[in-house]
């Protein structure tokens, strides 16, 4: 009676794992120019500019120095070059 629940319970645990994996893989990777790209990374440093220009928004509302607001503008130019750079790379 052991032996089967232990079976039963194995198979039970494989098959949600295996239907798990797919809708996971989907998420995070996907098929480009004959190779796997990671998408996650493409959405934190979206996630990253959003994030960004939000602080940027909040600085000016809030009558921040101009050296805060010019740090918030250098830090979202630096984020829109890293993503230019990751498309250029996809296209490759």
């Amino acid at each position: 009676m052991k032996i089967k629940n232990l079976v039963f319970s194995g198979l039970l645990a494989g098959s949600l794992v295996a239907s798990a994996v797919p809708a996971m893989a989907r998420d995070y990777w996907h098929w480009h120019n004959n190779r796997w790209d990671h998408r996650a990374d493409l959405r934190t440093e979206q996630a990253d500019l959003n994030h960004a220009q939000r602080q940027l928004n909040y600085d000016r509302a809030h009558h921040a120095s101009r050296r805060v607001i010019a740090a918030d503008e250098a830090r979202i130019r630096d984020i829109e070059r890293d993503l230019r750079d990751d498309h250029r790379m996809a296209r490759r």
